[in-house]
């Protein structure tokens, strides 16, 4: 290619076949498998084929390695965003990839072959079903209060709605993280397996096709019975993205799952005005995902 002046495009999502099910790898190494806009549209392109190829009955969506499924979004491109439409278009080019994944007529086992942190979590709960390596001890998380944000590529509407307001709105709001064990007794993920988590999605995929698994698709009308948010133990967390978060869980989870999710976008942009967003990030990239932000919870 170079010796032809030809442009050398290099794949970050991989695809192979097996027994008529597709199986997509993000393999992005050196960032543990992070989300950038790049990858979302390679998955974007790979999912309207397979949608599209008689051949295939589904797929199963995995991590490159044992460690990552997908580690989050990539921040360096999230700093780029400097004004609350600026946020909020980022949220919605996300949403455009995720929600296209969710309304796929044919059925994805998302197969965390390691933790999903983030974004990651996000584009597994658009899947038709979650598995994950048995004995994960952290298999999910979602950590954007760390870092003075909230989650926004369907996390504040998807999670509560997966494993009910209270729940997911604990998990959200500590940024705590879930083992593939707790995982399952939440119903969040389906199963653990032990041995060969890609054959155990292929079969799962399998029998979704055929009808021989049912499985129940996330609720998009509004929530019953929601309640209000309940007094919780943030730690150091940012008061005023907390503040920012209950409203996209409880108002939201009052909505259809569309206008929720145009909430969260919303939302999210909104952090951008934020101080704690600011301190969070520049902590984030001069300390590392290890140090506590000193927020000022404005």
């Amino acid at each position: 290619h170079a010796a032809k002046a030809e442009k050398w495009e290099i794949s970050q999502v991989t695809k192979t076949i097996k027994d008529n099910v597709a199986v997509l790898t993000i393999r992005r190494p050196r960032v543990l498998n992070a989300l950038n806009t790049d990858v979302m549209n390679e998955l974007l392109s790979h999912f309207d084929a397979i949608e599209n190829d008689p051949n295939l009955i589904g797929t199963v969506l995995t991590g490159f390695g044992n460690k990552a499924f997908v580690s989050g979004a990539d921040i360096m491109q999230l700093a780029t965003c400097k004004t609350p439409q600026d946020g909020y278009d980022m949220c919605k080019r996300f949403h455009n990839v995720v929600n296209r994944i969710e309304a796929l007529k044919k059925p994805v086992v998302c197969a965390l072959n390691g933790f999903a942190f983030g974004g990651g979590n996000e584009l597994s709960m658009a899947c038709t079903m979650r598995i994950a390596q048995k004995g994960l001890k952290v298999a999910v998380c979602q950590p954007e209060v760390n870092l003075g944000f909230i989650a926004g590529s369907g996390g504040t509407q998807r999670l509560p709605r997966l494993v009910g307001v209270d729940k997911g709105a604990e998990i959200l709001r500590t940024g705590r993280p879930i083992s593939s064990q707790e995982a399952v007794e939440i119903g969040l993920i389906y199963q653990e397996v032990e041995g060969d988590l890609i054959g155990e999605g292929v079969s799962l995929v399998n029998r979704i096709a055929n009808g021989d698994l049912k499985v129940e698709r996330l609720p998009k009308e509004p929530l019953m019975d929601i309640g209000s948010a309940k007094e919780i133990n943030i730690g150091h967390l940012s008061r005023a993205i907390d503040g920012i978060l209950v409203r996209a869980i409880y108002d939201g989870a009052g909505m259809n799952l569309e206008d929720g999710l145009d909430l969260e976008c919303r939302l999210f942009g909104e952090c951008i005005t934020t101080e704690d967003m600011k301190i969070g990030l520049e902590n984030f990239m001069t300390n590392g995902p290890k140090s506590k932000a000193q927020f000022v919870h404005k």
